[in-house]
C-alpha cells in the first residue's frame, strides 16, 4: 500500500465518521423536537385538569364550608 492509498483511506475514515455524527445530531434533534412537543402538549393538557379541579373544589367547598376548615386543622 502506497502513501496515497494511505491517505485517502484516513480521509475516507474521516468523512464517514462525520457523516454518522452528522446524522446521529440529526436524529437526536429531531427526537427532541417531538418529545418537546408531546410534553408541552401534557403541560397544557394537565393544566386545564389542574384548573378544573381547583374549580371543582372551590364549589364544594362553598357547599360544605365545614370540611374546610377540618381539614385546615391538621
Amino acid at each position: 500500500m502506497n502513501k496515497n492509498t494511505v491517505v485517502n483511506k484516513e480521509k475516507e475514515v474521516k468523512t464517514n465518521t462525520v457523516v454518522e455524527t452528522s446524522e446521529k445530531a440529526r436524529e437526536a434533534i429531531e427526537t427532541l423536537r417531538v418529545q418537546l412537543k408531546e410534553h408541552s402538549q401534557q403541560a397544557e393538557q394537565h393544566r386545564i385538569m389542574a384548573t378544573k379541579a381547583q374549580g371543582a373544589l372551590e364549589v364544594l367547598l362553598q357547599l360544605h364550608p365545614q370540611e374546610d376548615s377540618e381539614n385546615r386543622e391538621d
